[in-house]
């Protein structure tokens, strides 16, 4: 991630004082790493020597015009924006500059705002650029996580949550806002980490739970304050954007913010400008913007409750974490780390876990999604007494009939002679019973053999004849 000050912006112009006044302009915006040059024939040993982000480039000088150097530019490097500077209001030679390859023409002398706002989008432009490049050569395979330690709190073996890990990865570099979405206990803000991590920024993670907060709440707790803004306010305080320096401000239910606080969250977006409450001078920031919501923030733009603007700002990209149920292969993993690590808490050995709690696990569709499924094992381990799992818990949700419990060897369960014979209407034979039994398992797991044959106790493969026989 390249912070503001790490950005190297290259203005050319033969006007040493524009030169000077541009300098000014950007370092008071927070661009430190500023090259000028007042000679085109210059740019090309620059840009071989310096790892330069955004040109600024005025178009009539002597010596080398502007439009050669443009020229020369889209040529050697392609994937550069160049934004043309010139006091000629001639349309013709704006739209010739633009068809060559600027990004952006300015009238000179450009307005500060306009100025900062165009090297601001420029940037983001660039980095897009990059976004979908990494992400073009990107191969969907186990082996292409450039960093799995970002991951590693979140456990998997799901295709669809490593799609989510590489698609990371691919958008962890850019300063662009990220919008995570998902059921609640799905891990968003586990996700939010491994955003931060990946993007290998020096600042901090600094989380703010959007909920409940008012409009000055909100502001406060973001922006900061100074001293005498309101009547407690005694001393001047940093908001935590400041505090987010150089990291990632992550915004957690960001569908509850007040109306007047959306406002203020798209200038941040939009401008990287705050005001600490009760100042008339702004502040920059350079912190990444990810967020999160479980809520469908669609149905909130149809009613006016959520900015339509904001929204699509926040969508710059956006990642939806899958349901626990829709990964259901993950669902022995996380129960046999949570079973660990409850163990460890509790002081507990680590019990055995019992072969029939998969089918149990895939039988249930876990509303609360990871969250309950944590909160279900440490349940089942503090009421463990013995060496195997306590599955009580777990009963309690899914039924104490779906699943057999395990049976010691030779013990022989009691069969009621006249159920039997008022469900079939006469004492059923073996292959009766079978069909039914086996058809039953097949309805209860929605036509999923390998669950049906974990109900019923038999390979899959003695499931699949019996229903290539029937």
């Amino acid at each position: 991630m390249r912070k503001p000050e790490e950005e190297s912006i290259l203005f050319v112009d033969d006007d040493i004082i524009a030169l000077s006044l541009y300098e000014t302009i950007l370092k008071n915006a927070g661009y430190e790493n500023i090259i000028v040059s007042s000679d085109g024939r210059e740019v090309a040993d620059i840009l071989r020597d310096n790892n330069v982000s955004l040109v600024l480039l005025d178009i009539n000088m002597p010596l080398m015009s502007g439009i050669e150097v443009l020229e020369n530019i889209t040529e050697g490097y392609p994937g550069l924006p160049v934004i043309m500077i010139t006091g000629d209001e001639d349309l013709q030679t704006a739209v010739r500059c633009m068809k060559i390859g600027a990004y952006d023409y300015l009238a000179k002398p450009p307005e500060k705002t306009r100025l900062v706002t165009a090297v601001i989008h420029a940037l983001e432009w660039r980095d897009l650029n990059s976004e979908l490049s990494a992400m073009g050569s990107r191969v969907l395979n186990r082996d292409s996580l450039e960093k799995p330690e970002a991951f590693s709190s979140m456990i998997t073996g799901s295709d669809s949550m490593l799609a989510v890990f590489q698609y990371v990865e691919a958008v962890a570099a850019t300063s662009r806002p990220v919008l995570v979405t998902g059921e609640s206990g799905t891990g968003k803000e586990l996700l939010a980490r491994a955003i931060h991590i990946a993007s290998d920024r020096q600042g901090a993670l600094v989380t703010v739970n959007a909920a409940g907060l008012d409009d000055a709440l909100f502001s406060d707790t973001l922006f900061g304050h100074k001293k005498g803004a309101f009547t407690d306010a005694g001393n001047n305080r940093s908001g935590l954007v400041e505090k987010a320096a150089g990291g990632t401000l992550f915004l957690d239910e960001i569908g509850d913010l007040a109306p007047a606080s959306q406002v203020k969250l798209l200038r941040l977006l939009q401008e990287k400008e705050y005001y600490p409450l009760g100042s008339d001078d702004p502040l920059t920031t350079d912190a990444r913007i990810v967020a999160a919501t479980c809520i469908n923030l669609s149905s909130r733009l149809e009613d006016g409750r959520f900015r339509r603007d904001l929204y699509f700002r926040l969508m710059a990209h956006h990642v939806s974490l899958p349901l626990l149920r829709e990964r259901r292969e993950d669902m022995m993993l996380l129960t046999e780390a949570f079973v660990k690590e409850a163990a460890e808490e509790l002081g507990k050995s680590i019990p055995r876990v019992p072969g029939e709690l998969e089918a149990m696990l895939n039988l249930y569709d876990f509303p609360g999604n990871v969250r309950e499924l944590h909160s279900l094992v440490f349940d089942a381990l503090s009421r463990t007494s013995g060496t195997t799992l306590n599955l009580a818990p777990f009963r309690d949700l899914v039924g104490n009939n779906v699943v057999p419990e395990t049976r010691e060897p030779g013990e022989v369960q009691n069969l009621d002679y006249d159920g039997l014979v008022d469900l079939f209407g006469h004492f059923p034979t073996v292959k009766e019973i079978n069909d039914v039994v086996f058809q039953a398992a097949l309805v209860k797991a929605d036509g999923n053999q390998s669950l049906a044959s974990r109900l019923l106790g038999v390979n899959q493969s003695t499931l699949s004849r019996r229903i290539s026989k029937s």
